[in-house]
């Protein structure tokens, strides 16, 4: 038989180098983890052909089983990407002429005290609506995440009062730390102050549907969604980082609720 194929070690070491070195938290940093992961494939796809080289018949017979199951997976796996991208590319309008008297506004990451681009945009789109809706409130939600100095609500609370929102209009939400949390705290939130449904979900267009699904599952009724757009880096190519990572937490969603 001939030896182990160094290059199968050669992609397994580095793939695992890069799932210690990637974040998942971050656009750049999760890139490097899909790219550990697609290099993990690649060393064990190189693998399985080595044992289907087998002079053992016994192994020989359980790597092409293996083999098969593995492409099985591959296959499946590029039928739900397909599928969730096409629900994600399908929602990510938002609600044609929304009016709910409410806004829900999503948190995301900060740099140090100030928000970031992604997050920059969803506010953008919620001062709009603000603006051309004189009567309605807004719920800004977020704790405080790694690298964050202050609470993603307070940030967000601090940028619309800066643009010329009157405080009173601004509810912070600042003890969730995902956007199922979001939604659930945000319900409270309203309870306790007596604000009205339906809600307006704000976040950016990739995010939509699943904030949406996790709305209906928090309580909420008759949902609507504020489309901000996707910001423009500089590296373009990073920016289709957002919607692979979306693709994964779409699929834990699903698991999720089946389990």
């Amino acid at each position: 038989m001939r030896s182990f194929p160094k290059w199968a070690a050669v992609l397994a070491a580095l793939g695992v180098g890069l799932l210690l070195a990637g974040d998942l938290y971050r656009s750049f940093g999760f890139l490097v983890c899909v790219a550990g992961c697609v290099l993990l494939l690649g060393g064990w796809l190189l693998a399985l052909r080595w044992l289907c080289a087998s002079e053992n018949r016994g192994i020989k017979r359980i790597a092409k089983i293996v083999k098969t199951l593995t492409f099985t997976a591959l296959f499946a796996f590029f039928v739900s990407f397909v599928w969730v991208e096409g629900l994600i590319l399908t929602h990510d309008g938002g609600t044609e002429n929304p009016t709910a008297p409410t806004l829900v506004v999503l948190g995301a990451g900060l740099n140090g005290d100030q928000p970031s681009l992604t997050l920059i945009a969803r506010l953008q789109t919620a001062l709009d609506y603000l603006e051309a809706h004189p009567d309605a409130v807004a719920v800004v939600t977020g704790g405080q995440g790694r690298y964050e100095t202050v609470t993603e609500a307070s940030a967000m609370a601090n940028w619309l009062v800066r643009k010329g929102v009157d405080p009173g209009r601004i509810y912070p939400e600042e003890q969730s730390t995902d956007t199922r949390e979001n939604l659930r705290n945000a319900l409270d939130l309203m309870e306790r102050e007596g604000l009205s449904q339906p809600i307006a979900v704000v976040s950016n267009s990739f995010h939509l549907y699943r904030a949406a699904v996790l709305a209906e599952q928090a309580g909420f009724d008759g949902v609507q969604t504020l489309s901000a757009p996707v910001p423009k880096v500089p590296l373009r190519w990073l920016s289709a980082s957002v919607y692979l990572r979306e693709y994964c937490s779409i699929l834990l969603l699903c698991v999720k609720s089946v389990f």
